[in-house]
């Protein structure tokens, strides 16, 4: 368990493919928080937020991978990660903050067996939904006397409930399996999902975030491994159609988990974060916001002979592997990760358009 020192909320996006696959929960305990929102009425309410908790991967993990794992150390351990911010390393998967430092490593939904019967494996299976909640559950326990003293703390927390499911898409991607295979992951995922956020309402949570899908098919990592000639399989935004439409996939059927939860919780606010629509937007934008020429595309932390300046074979912090000369005029850092630019400008969007929509229990 990560304490930050600071308020943070969360984003995400992927560290290196392997690597970033490692469950994270983060809570951010150290003094409260007042954030304006607006409830349904559009009136401006307060809400007193003394904890954020975070489930998620390396879009969110702040240091647990690097300091749970006894592997040997991953590349986000040691610079060029953590250089823009912190001068140093932090464990986090960008040149410097994520999109939780903004608000306020890699796991799986589904359990190793489960993604073992598809012929799908990975050591990040391991830290899967199932166990992040062991941890969550194990962590009150032990911070807390009874359970009346954890419904209260959750009472006045904020829990985020990813982005999670990405990579046991991206397992399966990676590891050969077609589109049509891969779709037939989703309804497993999201009911995991569905479970792991009823477990917490059941612990007490009565604000939950749960995050969509990034649009994957708009990632450098995807952009290179399956580049085709065929100009119709991209958008207006030069992003590959398919895997984009399976993020909307996906993003649909948590939606409609999302409005089942709510139907069956009318007292718990739980509120969808698009996180696909926040950095399409971004890349549209991405002129406006002050990124270069090919800024949306290119990434930072890569060396590639391609548009994207990006090869599969050589990852960020490898030896011989470049940095741009200004991270901050880029949207991706390592082809699979945002910088910390990338994860400001997402971050904003999010705090600006999906957390207004939060209903809560707080009174003004």
């Amino acid at each position: 368990m990560n304490k930050m020192r600071h308020f943070s909320f969360i984003l995400l996006v992927l560290c290196s493919f392997i690597t970033s696959l490692f469950a994270n929960i983060t809570t951010s305990t150290h003094q409260s928080v007042q954030t304006s929102l607006r409830n349904k009425g559009r009136s401006r309410i307060t809400m007193q937020i003394e904890a954020i908790y975070q489930f998620g991967d390396s879009l969110s993990d702040t240091g647990n991978l690097v300091r749970e794992t006894t592997r040997v150390k991953p590349a986000f351990a040691r610079l060029p990660y953590g250089q823009t911010f912190f001068h140093r390393p932090t464990g986090r998967c960008s040149d410097g903050l994520l999109m939780v430092d903004y608000f306020v490593a890699g796991a799986t939904a589904l359990d190793a067996s489960v993604l073992a019967a598809q012929n799908i494996s990975g050591p990040v299976t391991e830290n899967s939904l199932r166990i992040q909640l062991q941890w969550f559950r194990s962590l009150l326990h032990t911070t807390f006397s009874n359970p009346r003293e954890i419904k209260r703390k959750l009472e006045n927390a904020l829990v985020l409930m990813g982005e999670i499911g990405g990579n046991d898409y991206n397992l399966a991607f990676f590891q050969g399996k077609t589109l049509e295979q891969v779709y037939q992951l989703v309804p497993n995922v999201v009911q995991t999902i569905k479970y792991a956020v009823q477990e917490v309402i059941w612990l007490g949570a009565t604000n939950i975030v749960v995050p969509g899908n990034f649009p994957i098919g708009c990632v450098p990592l995807y952009l290179v491994r399956f580049e085709t000639n065929d100009k119709s399989k991209y958008d207006e935004l030069q992003c590959l159609k398919d895997y984009n439409d399976f993020s909307k996939y996906h993003n649909e059927l948590l939606i409609r988990a999302i409005q089942e939860l709510q139907q069956e919780h009318p007292n718990v606010a739980i509120v969808y974060g698009d996180y696909y629509y926040a950095l399409t937007w971004v890349i549209k934008h991405a002129p406006r916001l002050g990124f270069e020429r090919g800024g949306s595309t290119k990434v930072c932390c890569a060396i590639g002979n391609n548009p994207y300046n990006y090869d599969l074979k050589k990852s960020c912090g490898s030896p011989g592997v470049p940095i741009c000369e200004d991270p901050s005029k880029r949207i991706s850092w390592d082809g699979i990760h945002m910088t910390q630019e990338g994860n400001k400008n997402v971050a904003i969007w999010l705090l600006k358009n999906s957390l207004p929509t939060l209903r809560t229990h707080f009174h003004p």
